[in-house]
């Protein structure tokens, strides 16, 4: 059985064609999310299972229960210039820490490739 991850990754591909995509690692702890580490990635191909993509998000170094991906593309489609995704990835950065509710407009999955959703909690 496919991961959600799998099934959006392609559903996405389908969709936009190659893309650049903003990855932010966060942990999970109770009713707190905290951003931990992010980059940017050029994808240029459905390929990547959701085991690939693990593994390439645990070398990051650092233990994260949840990752939020969101998608940019150029003006005429594709992958974002460098310049423009630094930028972007600065903004999508800022959105998250100012408001964890942000990771609901990405794809959010846990570390099962399970697809996750961020609700308000009032106290």
């Amino acid at each position: 059985m496919k991961a959600d991850f799998d099934l959006w990754l392609a559903a996405q591909f389908a969709d936009t064609g190659p893309f650049t995509v903003f990855i932010v690692l966060v942990s999970i702890a109770g009713d707190e999310v905290v951003p931990l580490k992010s980059s940017y990635a050029h994808l240029i191909g459905d390929d990547m299972a959701w085991s690939q993509m693990r593994r390439l998000l645990d070398s990051a170094g650092t233990a994260w229960d949840g990752v939020a991906f969101f998608v940019g593309l150029g003006h005429a489609g594709g992958p974002l210039p460098e310049a423009a995704a630094r930028r972007k990835l600065r903004e999508v950065e800022a959105d998250v820490k100012a408001d964890p509710l942000t990771l609901n407009r990405g794809r959010f999955f846990d570390r099962k490739g399970r697809h996750l959703r961020i609700d308000e909690v009032t106290r």
